[in-house]
């Protein structure tokens, strides 16, 4: 991530800079707040103090000073805040439902339906944070209602409000300095993750990645498959959507194998027979019998198609997203010519402006996050991949589905001459009504990325109306 799109990063080299050098000690290496922090060294060696003086040396509990900063962090649409001091939170025991009510700033903690879920001090401590952060000026009531949770320990409660006036202070210079590009993000929404390795029957000794997001155990399930070059990190823009109130669904991602954290497997080259069977193993494995939707972008659209049609009724709705339905000719082998000569960096350097053309609304981080994924692909996996989706035809899968299907494509970077095939093949479906095209205007070839919002409207309008 760039350091901010506002300013350039000052990171003084090591022994230039007694402060920049203490930095290092503390953190291990500069990190981005620093890089603007560092403009004004002092500045930074204050900015230091104040932090590991109100984190670790004070004696508020754990739990009341980490929901206090994340209240703050809501209230201010500071995401990168927020990203930083969720896990602290988890680690001073909030759980998922505190912190669904924490997050959501739209509602007074006291006045949420879950709001039994905290204890006196906690709500007194939220109500103070909403005050100081909102209204500026505490009320005497909630002031008072803070101390006597406190034990009338008034060192506690100059504690307390220093919290909150300190992380106000942060969370401020955060957005408007916009540290590691974050300023225009949204927070994330908490949920329940949970991490898996998925054994590979042909390669037992590899395994699948899959990440799970629950907000519910009775809330249906959408499973997101990536395509090649990519790993979970394409769906980390869309997920603060999907996991926003009314938390409809939960969420499965997971690494294809030899991308992302899931390990290669042994097989020279991936069928796509195999990557679907691959889908029908990982909910198997977490007893998952059905799903709402498969969800696959460009290749991964020919496994979410390819699920479909081999595991029927396990999926009500599949959604392909910026899939052509043949391979476009001598792709293959120019992506196989560029990473023989140049590596990794050479396709990412092609396909990331193939990817977001000219007229996206991709921001520079975004596009840096892009660019880094390519280029951490191993060599190895991306050539298996290339090899395994050649010479396909997804017309007569269409023509099979009889799953509800929607073919999304990117107005910018999906050729017109794949979005009349598909239209064509919509065309001639039977049953129109279970079949839809819908292309996402002014997005590339991953709206999910460069067009989120615009992306999970459609998505969300698809998902929400029930077949028949």
């Amino acid at each position: 991530m760039p350091t901010s799109r506002v300013i350039a990063g000052c990171y003084p080299p090591p022994g230039t800079s007694e402060i920049a050098d203490a930095i290092r000690e503390r953190r291990g290496e500069l990190v981005g707040l620093d890089g603007v922090l560092l403009h004004i060294p002092q500045v930074a060696y204050g900015w230091n103090l104040i932090g590991v003086g109100i984190r670790n040396k004070g004696r508020l509990r754990d739990d009341i000073r980490e929901l206090m900063i994340l209240r703050v962090a809501a209230l201010t649409d500071a995401a990168f805040e927020w990203m930083q001091h969720e896990h602290l939170g988890r680690k001073a025991g909030l759980t998922t439902t505190q912190l669904l009510v924490i997050r959501d700033a739209s509602i007074l903690p006291r006045e949420s339906p879950n709001a039994d879920v905290f204890d006196a001090l906690q709500l007194s401590a939220l109500a103070f944070a909403q005050e100081s952060t909102t209204t500026i000026k505490v009320s005497e009531d909630t002031a008072t209602a803070l101390k006597a949770n406190l034990n009338d320990d008034e060192d506690l409660l100059v504690e307390a409000a220093a919290v909150v006036a300190i992380y106000n202070m942060v969370s401020r210079f955060l957005v408007s300095m916009d540290v590691d590009g974050m300023s225009d993000e949204v927070a994330p929404w908490p949920a329940d993750i949970q991490e898996y390795k998925v054994p590979i029957p042909d390669s037992p000794e590899h395994y699948l990645y899959v990440e799970t997001h629950t907000v519910s155990s009775n809330a249906p399930w959408l499973v997101f498959c990536n395509s090649i070059l990519t790993d979970t990190t394409l769906w980390s823009f869309l997920l603060p959507h999907i996991l926003a109130p009314p938390r409809s669904y939960n969420i499965l991602l997971y690494d294809q194998r030899g991308h992302g954290k899931s390990s290669a497997s042994s097989t020279p080259t991936d069928t796509v027979s195999l990557l679907t069977q691959d889908i029908a193993r990982i909910l198997e494995f977490l007893s998952i019998p059905n799903v709402h939707a498969v969800i696959g972008v460009a290749d991964g659209g020919i496994v979410a198609l390819s699920f479909a049609t081999q595991f029927l009724d396990i999926s009500k709705n599949i959604v392909v997203c910026g899939t052509p339905l043949k391979p476009i000719s001598n792709e293959s082998t120019s992506f196989i010519d560029i990473v023989k000569d140049k590596g990794m960096k050479g396709v990412a350097d092609v396909v990331v402006p193939r990817w977001f053309p000219s007229g996206s609304q991709l921001s520079k981080p975004r596009e840096e996050v892009m660019q880094a994924m390519v280029e951490g692909m191993r060599t190895q996996e991306f050539m298996s991949g290339v090899n395994a989706l050649t010479g396909y035809d997804l017309s007569g899968s269409v023509a099979a589905c009889s799953t509800r299907l929607i073919l999304l494509a990117g107005g910018l970077a999906d050729s017109e001459d794949v979005v009349n095939e598909l239209s064509t093949v919509v065309l001639k479906q039977q049953h129109q009504d279970s079949v839809y095209l819908q292309t996402i205007l002014d997005a590339g070839h991953l709206p999910m990325v460069d067009a989120t919002e615009a992306f999970w409207t459609v998505l969300k309008d698809f998902l929400g109306v029930s077949p028949g």
